[in-house]
C-alpha cells in the first residue's frame, strides 16, 4: 500500500478511537476505497469489521435504486403521476405527484409520517395494511414541485407504490433487484442480531435496547426494512455498494438511469421556486450532493447520504473516493453528538491523503 494511503488508515483509526473515547459512539467502523483500491477496514470500540450497523436513512439509496430498477423494466415511470397506479393519489392535490418528486423530496409531503405514534397512543397493535393506508392518506403541505423538504414520508410512499404495482413485498424487491447483484453478504434487511451494534434504549416504547431491529419508529411499525430506513450493513459491505454507485451501478441500472440518479435535480424540479442557497446543496435522485458539513470542502462533487444513527456513505466519481462510515451514535441515547464532525474529519483525511498521493 502506498505510504499516503497508510497514513489515511492511521489517521482514520485515530479519529475513530478518539470518537469512542469522547463518547460520540460506543462502536465505529470505516471502509474506504480509493481508485478501486480497498484500504483496510478500521474499527473502534466494540465494533469489528463484521459488525452490522443500522444504516437509518442511508437506506434511501437502496430504495432509490430499487425504484429505478422498476422504471428500467417499464413497471413504473419517473415523471408520470403516481396516481395512475396508486388509487390514494388519483384525485385532488396529490394527482400530479410523480415518482421523481418523491425521490427528490419535492412532492409537497411533510417530513415525517406519525401513524405509528397514533397507533401506539390508541393502544393498537401495528397492522401494516392499516398503517400503509394511513401513510397514503397523509395530506400534502405544499403544492408538488414548489419546495424541497426532506421527507421520509415520501420514500415510504415510494415503497407503497412499488408494492402496489408489483404485488410483492418490499424486502423481496430490494433483495432481488439490488442486494443479490452486489456480490456481498455484508448488507441485509434482516440481519443476525448477534452481529449488530445496538442502537437506542427505547424502554418508553416497550422495545428496550434495540439491536438487530430497525431503530426508526416508522420503519419499525411497518415491519422492518422500509422505504425510509431499515437496511443494515458492515462497513466493507456498504463500501461495495458505494463502489457500485460510484461506477454507475453496472448490472443493476442502465447507464442512462444511473446518470439521472447522479445528476442534480432541484433546478429542474423546482423551476422558479429553486433557490441555490436553500437547502444549500444539490440533490440527485435519492442522492445528497455537496453536503459539506459532513462531506467536507473537498467533497463538492460527492454524492451520498447520512443516517440518523450516525452512518454515512460518500461516493465521488471525479476523485475516485468511496467512504463508508458507520457508528451507533444513538446508543444508548439519541441525545448526544450527532457524529457530523466525525464524518467531516474522516472525509477531510481521506481527500487529503488522496491528493497527497497524486
Amino acid at each position: 500500500m502506498p505510504a499516503p494511503y497508510g497514513h489515511v488508515t492511521h489517521e482514520i483509526r485515530r479519529l475513530l478511537n478518539q470518537a469512542v473515547t469522547d463518547g460520540v459512539a460506543p462502536a465505529a467502523s470505516c471502509a474506504v476505497v480509493l481508485d478501486g483500491e480497498a484500504l483496510p477496514t478500521v474499527t473502534a470500540g466494540t465494533a469489528a469489521p463484521g459488525t452490522c450497523f443500522d444504516l437509518a436513512s442511508v437506506t434511501k439509496l437502496f430504495t432509490t435504486v430499487t425504484m429505478l430498477s422498476l422504471v428500467g423494466d417499464g413497471e413504473l415511470e419517473l415523471d408520470a403521476p403516481v396516481g395512475t397506479c396508486l388509487p390514494a393519489y388519483a384525485h385532488g392535490d396529490k394527482s400530479t405527484v410523480t415518482l421523481r418528486q418523491l425521490l427528490t423530496h419535492t412532492s409537497g409531503l411533510p417530513s415525517e409520517w406519525r401513524g405509528w405514534e397514533r397507533a401506539l397512543a390508541d393502544g393498537r397493535a401495528f397492522d401494516r395494511r392499516r398503517l400503509v393506508d394511513d401513510l397514503l392518506g397523509t395530506p400534502l403541505e405544499a403544492a408538488p414541485g414548489t419546495r424541497f423538504t426532506y421527507s421520509c414520508a415520501g420514500f415510504n410512499t415510494a415503497m407503497a407504490l412499488a408494492e402496489h404495482v408489483t404485488d410483492r413485498p418490499w424486502a423481496a424487491l430490494v433483495r432481488d433487484r439490488v442486494l443479490s447483484k452486489l456480490g456481498t453478504d455484508g448488507i441485509a434487511g434482516t440481519p443476525d442480531p448477534e452481529r449488530c451494534a445496538p442502537t437506542e434504549d427505547q424502554a418508553a416504547l416497550g422495545r428496550g435496547l434495540v439491536r438487530g431491529i430497525v431503530h426508526d419508529e416508522a420503519a419499525w411499525s411497518l415491519g422492518g426494512l422500509s422505504g425510509n430506513a431499515g437496511m443494515f450493513a458492515t462497513a466493507p459491505g456498504l463500501a461495495v455498494f458505494g463502489e457500485s454507485l460510484r461506477t454507475g451501478l453496472p448490472g443493476i441500472l442502465s447507464p442512462a438511469l444511473a446518470a439521472d440518479m447522479w445528476r442534480s435535480q432541484l433546478p429542474d424540479m423546482l423551476g422558479s421556486h429553486f433557490n441555490p442557497a436553500d437547502p444549500g446543496f444539490g440533490h440527485g435522485l435519492g442522492l445528497r450532493i455537496n453536503q459539506q458539513p459532513w462531506m467536507g470542502a473537498a467533497g463538492r462533487d460527492a454524492r451520498g447520504h447520512g443516517g440518523f444513527t450516525g452512518t454515512s456513505l460518500l461516493a465521488d466519481r471525479d476523485n475516485g473516493v468511496t467512504i463508508a462510515l458507520l457508528t451507533n451514535r444513538v446508543s444508548p441515547s439519541r441525545d448526544g453528538d450527532d457524529a457530523t464532525a466525525l464524518r467531516k474529519a474522516v472525509s477531510d483525511v481521506v481527500y487529503s491523503g488522496k491528493n497527497d498521493s497524486n
